[in-house]
């Protein structure tokens, strides 16, 4: 695969996964999910726990990006590492923005 296919690959995972965080967000997170989530909408800041339930989504977020880059590499193929990198990327970014 070349550099210009993987970058393409990451880029378009990166934007993909808006969508998904967007669709889980709403319907997962205020969904089934609300009793894991529903402390990140606390406005109260002394009652709001350093660390939240909400934190576990990161664990749920990441394991299909380790899942892809793991299979990816004992599998040699580049396309699943790629995937995996742009989800690991919007985590990042999501991160960076949101929590910090």
């Amino acid at each position: 695969m070349s550099s210009t296919a993987a970058v393409l690959i990451v880029l378009a995972t990166f934007l993909a996964m808006e969508g998904v965080a967007w669709s889980s967000h709403k319907y997962v997170m205020h969904g089934f999910l609300w009793s894991l989530h529903k402390d990140h909408h606390l406005t109260d800041i002394a009652s709001k726990p350093v660390l939240q339930k909400n934190d576990y989504f990161f664990l749920i977020y990441a394991t299909p990006a380790i899942i892809l880059i793991i299979w990816g590499l004992s599998a040699g193929n580049p396309y699943l590492i790629a995937a995996g990198a742009g989800i690991t990327l919007y985590g990042f970014t999501y991160f960076i923005f949101h929590d910090v």
